[in-house]
C-alpha cells in the first residue's frame, strides 16, 4: 500500500485528531533533531496542542526550561514578541541587518 496525499483540512474526529497530533508531533521532532545534527545547530521547537498544552524539542545542551511554556501568559509574550521579529525582519528583508549598527543591541 503507497503513501496517498492527504487532504489538509481539520481532522473532526476528536480521537482521530488526537493520535494525528501525536504521531505527527514525533515526527516533526525526529526532523528537528536531524536539522540539529546535520547542520549543527541548536534548534528549540515548541508545539501546542489543540487544549493548549505545551510539547518542547531542544537540541543544544542549554538548559531550557519547559515549565515556562506551561504558563499560558508567558507563552502568549513570547510567541508575540517572535511574531513581531518576524514582522521586522520581512519588511527590513532588503536590509543586512547582521551587520548594520543601527539595528545592535
Amino acid at each position: 500500500m503507497g503513501r496517498h496525499k492527504v487532504e489538509l483540512k481539520r481532522i473532526e474526529d476528536k480521537s482521530s485528531r488526537q493520535v494525528t497530533f501525536s504521531k505527527r508531533r514525533s515526527g516533526l521532532f525526529k526532523k528537528a533533531h536531524q536539522l540539529a545534527v546535520l547542520c549543527d545547530l541548536e534548534l528549540v521547537l515548541i508545539v501546542f496542542s489543540g487544549n493548549g498544552r505545551p510539547y518542547e524539542f531542544s537540541s543544544g545542551n542549554r538548559n531550557y526550561n519547559p515549565l515556562m511554556w506551561s504558563n499560558r501568559h508567558v507563552s502568549e509574550s513570547i510567541f508575540l514578541t517572535i511574531t513581531f521579529f518576524i514582522s521586522f525582519l520581512v519588511v527590513h528583508k532588503t536590509e543586512n541587518i547582521c551587520c548594520n549598527p543601527k539595528y545592535r543591541l
